[in-house]
């Protein structure tokens, strides 16, 4: 994906004007809530494409799991439980991540600003989990048979890396 998509996904979003909506609009009392609409429905297509990135790195997981099965290496059984485990919450992150203490009764409402500076970031993490996917299809079968313990620690700390680099969308929020 590159930045044209975020543009037309945008301007799509924008654009869309069922005539529910379009009342809603112009009454007073929903017009604010329907405010940067469209940078929040991209934002969950966007955490949506990233999710299920991620959750293929599961199946690589898995057939690497088989492999030692199969060729009887009962000592590598289970070396990538620590690689899924930390998927499943980065997952679990990515898929459930929200715009601060955006909502009712917090007092405070996240800007169009923050959330396109959101938006931006979450777009960008599309590049950072494709570096991700390189490293786990491409390196991870072959560094693992040289080094099991290396090669998942190797991931661990990719996976950590991202989690970290992905988290930082919280910082857009913090009002000093």
């Amino acid at each position: 994906m590159d930045q044209t998509w975020l543009k037309t996904t945008l301007e799509r979003f924008k654009n869309e004007q069922d005539p529910v909506r379009k009342f809603l609009k112009e009454t007073k009392l929903f017009e604010e809530a329907l405010a940067n609409q469209e940078f929040e429905k991209t934002d969950l297509l966007i955490r949506k494409e990233l999710g299920g990135i991620l959750t293929s790195f599961k199946e690589s997981f898995r057939k690497l799991e088989e492999g030692f099965v199969q060729k009887a290496q009962i000592q590598n059984i289970g070396k990538t439980n620590s690689a899924t485990t930390l998927l499943d919450r980065i997952i679990m992150k990515v898929t459930s991540a929200g715009y601060g203490l955006n909502g009712l009764g917090t007092g405070v409402k996240a800007t169009s600003v923050e959330i396109e500076k959101v938006l931006n970031h979450d777009f960008s993490m599309l590049e950072k989990v494709g570096t991700l996917q390189r490293e786990i299809l491409e390196t991870l079968p072959t560094s693992f048979a040289a080094n099991p313990e290396a090669a998942i620690e190797s991931i661990n700390k990719l996976l950590l890396d991202f989690e970290t680099q992905f988290e930082a969308r919280n910082a857009i929020f913090l009002k000093s």
